[in-house]
């Protein structure tokens, strides 16, 4: 009853239930069997190595890491028989020895009562041509369901995986920009201590000139006070000998300075007229 579930896998299934060197490996398809013999096609399986992406840092390619599943199966024989296993055999036994191999060890396992006929046997002969008979004909249906399926868990997985690199690159432009600001905040320091120096230099020409004023305000105001002073005595001394002169002065004295001053104009007079 164990084959029953096989039946939902199709043919494309069943392929896959081969060893996993044919999935890796590139092996040649082997068509029908016309007049004796077999006609070798190409098979789409390739080799393919998982390469870590970036490289090592220092300019050289990466080892290879391993091996990949293989995006379709390859051909099988009898619906689950890789060929690979026939090809293996031909060079031992000929063309028809895997087939004589199979019905020899069929036959053995018969006669030695290995394989029990009982009705179990019969009823899983019967279960296996249903499942036949299922995978002939849905089995190309189901096998678009289920790729369907993988296809949509692969996009899925792919996009996390995309979200994830675009996170990644996301942080890498954020350090990028993280490191342009420490140099431009570089650039910034050194301009404001610029701007300091300038501060400080305009702060000094402004103190000296608050100083360069101070002291001319005060060299004008001494100035003025002594001019003024002078000005005071000066003007005191002059009065002082003008009220001295005029209490020297007489009344006889004056009359003697008037007539002396008129006999002095009469006698330029009397010269101006000869």
């Amino acid at each position: 009853m164990f084959i029953l579930p096989i039946a939902v896998l199709g043919i494309k299934e069943l392929r896959l239930l081969a060893p996993i060197n044919v999935l890796v490996q590139p092996i040649s398809n082997a068509g029908t069997k016309k007049s004796g013999k077999i006609k070798a096609s190409s098979c789409n399986v390739k080799r393919k190595l998982i390469q870590p992406p970036g490289g090592t840092g220092r300019g050289k390619k990466p080892p290879p890491t391993g091996l990949v599943r293989a995006k379709q199966p390859g051909p099988v024989r009898l619906g689950f028989i890789p060929e690979e296993w026939f090809r293996f055999l031909y060079s031992k036994t000929g063309v028809s020895g895997p087939y004589i191999l199979m019905l020899g060890l069929a036959n053995y396992a018969a006669s030695k009562e290995i394989l029990v006929m009982e009705h179990e046997y019969y009823s899983g002969l019967s279960v296996a041509l249903v499942v036949i008979l299922i995978t002939k004909n849905f089995g190309r249906q189901i096998g678009a369901i289920l790729d369907r399926g993988v296809r949509d868990v692969s996009e899925q997985l792919q996009k996390s995986r995309d979200e994830e690199i675009a996170q990644h690159v996301a942080v890498l432009e954020e350090g990028k920009l993280a490191k342009t600001r420490a140099q431009a905040q570089e650039i910034l320091m050194a301009v404001k201590k610029e701007n300091i120096t300038f501060q400080l230099e305009a702060a000094y020409r402004e103190r000296l000139m608050i100083v360069y004023r101070t002291v001319r305000n005060r060299l004008q105001y001494h100035y003025k006070k002594s001019r003024a002073i002078s000005h005071i005595q000066q003007k005191w001394m002059i009065q002082w000998i003008l009220e001295n002169v005029h209490k020297s002065i007489t009344p006889e004295f004056q009359k003697q300075a008037l007539s002396s001053a008129i006999r002095d104009l009469a006698a330029v007079a009397s010269q101006v007229k000869k």
